[in-house]
């Protein structure tokens, strides 16, 4: 028993001669995960953003392929780019595959100025209660701020704009 009071004893005191010796050492650092600033975003941003895909909608709605195509923007390396007339051609007959009789907004996330995500849903035809057949698909934006300004990116295997660990502006 003497043994291990002694023991305990001497735990102790080398945890408090070592955190006495480094005191003046230890720099306080805030709380953990303080050390990378958190993005905090206005009410306007969240109304630019909405504000882009209500157009967006809006076109998909007048059935403006190329409208709604001419909107969209990449994200290639710090900067934002237009699409080139093959992605213009690739995501114009994306669309048209995808052209609903409904589409809406679904959810937004805003994380960062890069890397954020808005989903809308699209109802593809109308089908009658009870009906089985799948009529609804879904598709990703990816706003970007840029020098203040938001941009409308889609969420796409071929540019940057697909990358998870988005450049932070």
């Amino acid at each position: 028993m003497k043994r291990i009071a002694l023991f305990l004893a001497l735990i102790a005191t080398l945890a408090l001669a070592t955190s006495c010796s480094d005191s003046k050492k230890i720099k306080p650092i805030g709380p953990i995960g303080a050390e990378k600033p958190a993005f905090t975003f206005s009410h306007e941003d969240t109304v630019e953003v909405q504000e882009l895909v209500s157009q967006f909608i809006a076109r998909m709605d007048d059935k403006d392929i190329r409208g709604a195509v001419e909107m969209l923007s990449f994200l290639e390396g710090d900067s934002i780019c237009p699409l080139n007339p093959m992605q213009q051609r690739r995501q114009a007959m994306s669309l048209m595959n995808v052209r609903g009789v409904k589409y809406e907004m679904r959810g937004m996330v805003l994380r960062s100025n890069t890397n954020n995500e808005v989903k809308m849903d699209i109802t593809l035809f109308e089908k009658e209660e009870g009906d089985p057949k799948p009529n609804k698909t879904a598709m990703m934006f990816r706003p970007v701020k840029y020098e203040g300004k938001w941009y409308l990116t889609v969420w796409d295997n071929i540019t940057e704009t697909k990358s998870e660990d988005r450049l932070e502006k």
